[in-house]
């Protein structure tokens, strides 16, 4: 469908240019358009994205004269322009197209080629654009083929980042649902939102449905999915939430996994590191812990005086003892076997943060352990939302720490684990020092070889650690403060990009992929699944008997 003309008016580049709208056409922001050209006698098409569109009377000069033109006592004539950027040139030759060239809307075969689709081995849908067209993203610039993890953006409880996050999750393992290699990690970080995702939701509406539809999606819950809750403080063996029943579990680990696995570095992630020297002595009884696990029997963690450590308070007590007996001069090389060289001052301040730890740690740590097992269903789904700040961080980092040693150990990237984080600048901030920020640092710039994938969300992408963003292939943006999008993480955003973010309404995101050189604005539909108890379909059964499972 022609459109308009190339514009001689205006400055004609072969990367941008403006094109008058013929009377009766619509052109819009975003819309993606294509200039047919003969250069040489071959013939060119120049496709782009509409980044700018103005309206102007042509022959008025002064403030007031649109009255008078209005009652057709001066000649004018509105004039509608829209600024093209050029996203591919077809043939590539880098001559500007004429003044008067033909300018049609791009549908078909010639949006996919706007847009590199047809260049695009896998794709995924990653929503629609707002006339309807599927916008799909390169999977192999997310699965890491070519490139890996996906960041997202915006202001909290407007952006829809979580929402987004799934969505795209899903869109993946709908495409891909023929593949048994591809597992999701969800961190459930707010309210109990995703314990429900399983189930139907009855308030999807039509116009969301046709959504999925159009983009070849099956609206319906996430399939095969397994619950990890904390467990109740009085009984490990009791999910602490209000949903029962067998997909739904506690998590835990023994005294033996956390000393195996160094779990009690992911106790203190607050950067203790620039008041003293604490990280010394927390790699000191780490070491201590794990040679003990080394020569304890299978299940149990013994010390090597025969000692059971049973849980943290246990642990807590020998390194309270420690310092008691080196200040009472009974036994130095005690002290020294647990904290080496540190002074007393550094070991007091290191035992006030482990006490103050094992008060919310304690209930996911003991006798018995029940780790989440990622690689059993195809979605895992780790809820994390009623617990203390420095608890998430522990079982954040417990849990990525074994996903990616696992990946490690097995050298190749399948299956693929897609990792859903939100609140990403909590685990990763861009000051400071944790045990949990190097261990996404490592996903973040390995992660791509070993097939672990992070979808990452966050209020800010400039309180993010940089080489997170730097290794995020797939940039989406919900809506941002005016503020923050000014700084250099959203340099992606061209044009007048950056305006439009602070306006953005739920449901809407600028997305951003090597592939194409615009970002583009799409929208997506609303979550298929359930994200409260009221909003599923069937009725969900609670088993009196649950505790016997």
């Amino acid at each position: 469908m022609k459109v308009g003309i190339v514009l001689g008016t205006k400055p004609i580049s072969p990367l941008e240019f403006w094109i008058g709208v013929e009377e009766g056409q619509t052109v819009q922001l975003d819309d993606v358009l294509y200039v047919k050209s003969y250069i040489g006698g071959q013939e060119v098409k120049y496709y782009g994205i509409v980044v700018e569109v103005n309206k102007f009377l042509e022959g008025a000069q002064l403030v007031y004269e649109e009255k008078l033109i209005k009652e057709g006592k001066i000649p004018a004539s509105i004039a509608y322009v829209a600024k093209l950027a050029i996203t591919r040139i077809d043939p590539e030759v880098f001559v500007p197209p004429s003044p008067g060239d033909n300018t049609y809307k791009a549908i078909n075969k010639d949006f996919e080629r706007a847009l590199y689709y047809d260049q695009m081995k896998e794709k995924i849908p990653a929503g629609i654009d707002r006339n309807g067209n599927v916008v799909y993203v390169n999977y192999h610039f997310i699965n890491g083929i070519e490139g890996a993890h996906v960041s997202i953006s915006g202001m909290s409880g407007i952006a829809t980042k979580t929402s987004y996050a799934l969505f795209l999750l899903y869109s993946i393992l709908e495409k891909k649902k023929a593949e048994d290699n591809i597992h999701g990690i969800i961190f459930n970080v707010k309210g109990k939102d995703l314990l429900w995702i399983d189930k139907k939701s009855k308030v999807l509406e039509e116009k969301d449905k046709e959504i999925y539809e159009a983009m070849g999606l099956s609206p319906g819950p996430f399939k095969d999915v397994k619950f990890y809750v904390p467990p109740c403080e009085n009984n490990k063996n009791m999910p602490d939430c209000e949903r029962l029943d067998k997909k739904v579990v506690p998590f835990y680990w023994s005294m033996r996994d956390f000393a195996e696995e160094g779990l009690i570095r992911f106790m203190f992630t607050e950067g203790e590191e620039g008041v003293s020297n604490i990280h010394y002595v927390i790699d000191r009884v780490a070491n201590r812990l794990y040679s003990f696990a080394e020569e304890s029997p299978e299940g149990r963690l013994i010390d090597d005086m025969g000692r059971d450590i049973e849980d943290l308070k246990e642990l807590l007590k020998l390194l309270e003892e420690a310092i008691r007996d080196k200040e009472q001069n009974k036994s130095p090389e005690l002290y020294k076997k647990w904290f080496g060289d540190a002074q007393t001052q550094t070991v007091y301040a290191f035992l006030r943060r482990f006490s103050r730890a094992c008060q919310y740690v304690n209930r996911f740590v003991g006798d018995i352990s029940n780790p989440p097992e990622w690689d059993q269903n195809r979605v895992s789904v780790i809820d994390i939302s009623g617990i203390h700040s420095i608890a998430k961080m522990f079982v954040v980092g417990a849990i990525l720490k074994k996903v990616f040693k696992e990946k490690e150990n097995k050298g190749k990237p399948d299956p693929k684990v897609f990792v859903v984080l939100d609140e990403l600048n909590k685990y990763a901030p861009k000051e400071g020092w944790s045990p949990i920020k190097d261990v996404i640092l490592d996903i973040a710039e390995r992660g791509r070889s070993l097939g672990v994938i992070l979808i990452g969300a966050q209020q800010t992408a400039s309180e993010i650690e940089k080489r997170v963003i730097a290794n995020s292939a797939l940039k989406v943006l919900g809506r941002m403060d005016a503020s923050e999008v000014l700084s250099k993480e959203y340099d992606y955003l061209t044009g007048n990009f950056r305006q439009r973010a602070i306006m953005l309404k739920k449901g809407t995101m600028i997305l951003y992929q090597p592939d194409v050189p615009n970002p583009m604005v799409v929208r997506f539909p609303k979550p298929a699944w359930a994200t409260r108890k009221s909003e599923v379909e069937e009725e969900v059964y609670v088993p009196e008997d649950y505790g016997n499972f």
